[in-house]
């Protein structure tokens, strides 16, 4: 098959998020299964000029867009036999950020646009498109009822939902001044949802089949608690809804060859842990005892997160046990400030990192004992699966890809790779972080969970042939 994903974001050239992650990983697996994958993600000026130096031209094009002809560069660049194809226009991507731009729904526009005119003057036509969240989700739409794309038209189609939360939602004039068709389509609540334009409910009505990134959250979002009020239409497509487990690249995240760490290890031989461990405390100044469970969280800091829970746990946690605790992450000015006053406040036992450093990441997973993951809802989570691939234990919240992937260890069998809570059911994330640490204090049990983890199949070749299956029957 020859496949094409699109996608506003792209590891390892533009990453914001988990998004970037399956965008690198999941087109490697399926080229190894014998496809031909190419990916069409914007040209940041963001991205390093390690990778931009190896960018071939290919050609440039043009198309009529908001009444001007807009015209755009289009390079290649292969990386692990996928052809990477980068839309470049300065007035759209020349940015210091992805996101959070004011005009993100006329980026993105143009985007959609450029990906189907890239789609329609390649030589050899392809046999499934799939596009990625809101940013893209109008290609389906657009493939289907603008009369350019006629040529191009029957391609199938798959839209996979990472972020329900994320639907790209403006008014009516937004729709009409970026997409140029009729009024009938909002008038007539093709486009329209609930008073507003909204990209991805369009893109759920459109294409073939709709995923997401995990079996609990495609089952999740049919609710009204987690379904973000498109869950009405998704249960009336519910028999093109699909959950497919994310995986990890694990060439990328594999502690016995990163280079990112202090010392390699693998399950069989552990002691690198402990060097990494007093690796990350000699780097951010905490006392270096390997006697004291390291925590940790990499993360994004907003509600979606779970920060409130930690708001409650963490201050009495770092009064009443003797642990440390190191947080790499950056998002909402109240949960900033919420760390940086638990720094100030336990100055030898909390250190807080706002950004993100790619490097520093790997160590803390490859050095933390445990990994706080409290959220109220996580579509997959890649977190877990790397600190387990770490052989550092996850406390996480029973939702999602979580519950899908962390299984509550059992002392009498040894067996479970981590510890959970319920929100739901009343289960505190207090009383589940209480419980791992007390299993710190049992290097019996402590050493099989770590093991139990490590030992975990978490790769994207299973989750990649899933797609592959769907995409035949499609076909």
């Amino acid at each position: 098959m020859k496949i094409i994903m699109a996608a506003a974001e792209c590891a390892p050239f533009a990453k914001a998020g988990g998004l970037a992650d399956v965008m690198g990983a999941l087109p490697k697996e399926l080229s190894r299964l014998g496809h031909e994958v190419n990916v069409i993600v914007p040209k940041y000026s963001l991205i390093s000029e390690e990778y931009v130096s190896g960018f071939v031209l290919k050609e440039s094009l043009e198309f009529d867009f908001k009444g001007q002809q807009k015209t755009f560069r289009v390079f290649e660049y292969d990386h692990a036999d996928v052809k990477f194809l980068f839309v470049e226009n300065d007035d759209y991507f020349k940015r210091d950020q992805i996101y959070a731009q004011a005009d993100d729904s006329e980026r993105y526009a143009f985007f959609n646009r450029a990906v189907l005119e890239i789609i329609q003057h390649q030589e050899q036509p392809a046999d499934l498109l799939h596009v990625h969240d809101w940013h893209t989700a109008m290609v389906p739409f657009l493939l289907k009822e603008d009369r350019r794309y006629v040529s191009i038209k029957s391609i199938k189609t798959v839209l996979t939902i990472h972020n329900l939360q994320f639907q790209g939602k403006f008014s009516k004039d937004v729709f009409l001044e970026n997409f140029e068709m009729d009024a009938r389509y909002y008038d007539d609540g093709i486009v329209e949802w609930q008073g507003n334009f909204n990209s991805l409910k369009t893109g759920i009505s459109y294409v073939d089949k709709i995923t997401t990134v995990s079996p609990t959250y495609r089952d999740e979002i049919l609710t009204d608690f987690y379904g973000e009020k498109l869950n009405g239409l998704l249960q009336e497509k519910q028999q093109d809804l699909i959950g497919i487990l994310n995986g990890i690249d694990t060439e990328v995240y594999n502690p016995a060859t990163d280079l990112a760490i202090e010392r390699e290890f693998d399950a069989m031989s552990m002691e690198g842990k402990q060097v990494n461990k007093r690796a990350v405390q000699s780097t951010v100044g905490l006392p270096e005892r390997g006697d004291v469970p390291l925590l940790t969280m990499i993360s994004r800091l907003s509600g979606q997160k779970g920060i409130d829970v930690l708001q409650e746990v963490l201050p009495r946690l770092l009064v009443e046990e003797d642990l440390q605790f190191v947080l790499l992450g950056s998002g909402e000015e109240q949960y900033e400030q919420f760390f940086r006053k638990l720094a100030d406040d336990f100055p030898d036992r909390v250190y807080i990192h706002v950004g993100f450093d790619e490097a520093f990441a790997h160590l803390l997973y490859a050095g933390a004992d445990i990994f706080l993951m409290p959220s109220h809802f996580e579509p997959c989570g890649l977190s877990q699966l790397i600190s387990m691939r770490y052989g550092t234990i996850p406390v996480a919240n029973k939702t999602g890809g979580l519950k899908d992937t962390v299984v509550e260890y059992d002392e009498q069998l040894k067996s479970g790779n981590g510890f959970l809570s319920d929100f739901s059911q009343a289960k505190p994330f207090g009383l589940a972080l209480q419980r791992c640490l007390a299993f710190y204090q049992q290097p019996e049990h402590w050493e099989a969970i770590k093991k139990n983890g490590m030992e975990g199949n978490y790769s994207w070749s299973r989750s990649a042939a899933e797609y592959a299956k769907l995409y035949e029957r499609i076909i």
